[in-house]
């Protein structure tokens, strides 16, 4: 074991912690609130706290070497001090857990980026991909086979589990983690040309771009049937992570139109997990052209899933008639600052569609005075706005806190009096 005595002392204390406040009465109230909200009820709006900046803004340091041990010590670390500090509604869950190892590689292509530096040498968060196409069709050989491997049986991650559990298994449980299936086609394509590349793609060779895209889908589906057929997927209807910040809590899957509910002695199937997609490079062309050239690939991808979580940044608000209303399990959407609230609010009044409200981060990582009226203002137009919908606010894309972290606490404080104020 590479992890040395003194580091193993830090995680089992950290794990001595964390265990504790999961075992807070409080935890059960709060997960039976997410058990609701998933399951498309409006009873009660709930409010996560994320930072996504450079961690030594607000994260205690780490001291563990052993990547391993550096690793459990950020999971519990950040968790511990998210518990402390934010006092939001998240769970603090009994257990930590390590990832399934299944990756795919779309294209058959590794895409170079070249990071912002700091004065010190080391990374920014600053960085631009090093695009490779400047053509499409002069450069579609650059559009290889995907590559994908599975870990079949869950054999690599019960054993990175085991390797936790010799650490920490007898304070804290150690779980294998799925989390919602991603599946981003406008993301994979900005990452090998630039957008205006992209853009003009579409005008310049709008069938060649429809084969390319065809086959990237082609290859998620078998991607996704060798991780069934491999047993290499999960349940994820529990602490599991959706992404955008968001947690699985459900009672509606494991889907029981996919063969059963109550035993699931069955393999895991797609049906009965959480899906998410986004498509914020898209947000420059028309509304009849994403459906043409990226949703009609994403809903195919998507409703294979048992519920989906869609958006990210893009507004979405002119996407719901033609687009995101005919997504066959949708149960989040993303409601960023650049979406029209009152009126996507009104499109998902009495849909049982989750209104996923980001705040704008402006407030607490841009202005140089924390303005708590204007903020409270802000989150009490998200109130109304999100009246008679499930309400779900993560506050997310924060990268400062201009040298006080306390913004990141207040902010929850200040969201809680908008719920109290018109919700």
């Amino acid at each position: 074991m590479a992890v040395i005595k003194k580091e193993r002392e830090i995680l089992r204390e950290l794990a001595k912690r964390q265990a504790e406040i999961a075992a807070l009465p409080v935890m059960a109230e709060r997960r039976a609130l997410w058990y609701d909200l998933n399951d498309g009820k409006t009873g009660h709006p709930l409010v996560t706290m994320e930072f996504h900046g450079l961690e030594q803004d607000v994260y205690p340091a780490q001291v563990c070497m052993d990547p391993l041990a550096r690793a459990l010590e950020r999971q519990m670390g950040q968790t511990i001090y998210k518990h402390g500090h934010y006092r939001d509604d998240r769970v603090i869950p009994d257990s930590v857990s390590v990832a399934v190892p299944n990756e795919i590689t779309p294209f058959g292509r590794t895409v170079a980026v070249t990071r912002v530096k700091k004065a010190d040498g080391t990374d920014d968060l600053g960085y631009i991909y090093d695009y490779a196409v400047n053509d499409m069709e002069a450069d579609l050989a650059l559009f290889g086979p995907s590559v994908f491997s599975v870990d079949a049986g869950l054999a690599r991650a019960s054993a990175a589990k085991s390797e936790v559990e010799d650490i920490v298994g007898d304070i804290i449980g150690v779980r294998i983690e799925c989390p919602s299936f991603l599946f981003s086609p406008g993301n994979i394509l900005i990452r090998m040309m630039h957008m205006e590349t992209l853009f003009c793609s579409i005008l310049d060779y709008p069938d060649l771009f429809h084969k390319v895209m065809r086959r990237l889908t082609d290859e998620f589906h078998a991607y996704m049937d060798a991780i069934e057929t491999g047993g290499a997927l999960l349940l994820n209807n529990d602490a599991s992570m959706v992404h955008q910040d968001s947690y699985g809590y459900t009672h509606c899957l494991p889907n029981p139109g996919a063969g059963g509910v109550a035993d699931m002695d069955r393999p895991v199937r797609f049906a009965d997990v959480w899906g998410y997609s986004n498509s914020q490079e898209t947000v420059g062309m028309s509304v009849a052209m994403f459906d043409e050239f990226f949703f009609t690939y994403i809903k195919e991808i998507m409703d294979r899933c048992g519920l989906v979580s869609y958006g990210c940044c893009e507004p979405v608000h002119s996407l719901w008639d033609k687009c995101l209303s005919r997504m066959k399990n949708l149960r989040k959407l993303s409601v960023s600052p650049w979406c029209d609230e009152e009126d996507i609010g009104e499109k998902l009044r009495g849909t049982g569609v989750c209104y996923h409200r980001k705040p704008s981060p402006n407030y607490i990582s841009v202005d140089s005075v924390f303005d708590e009226r204007a903020f409270l203002e802000h989150m009490g137009r998200t109130v109304r706005a999100a009246r008679g919908c499930p309400l779900e606010i993560t506050f997310r894309d924060i990268t400062s806190v201009r040298g006080e972290p306390w913004r990141l606490d207040r902010a929850v404080e200040l969201t809680r009096e908008a719920f109290a104020r018109w919700g």
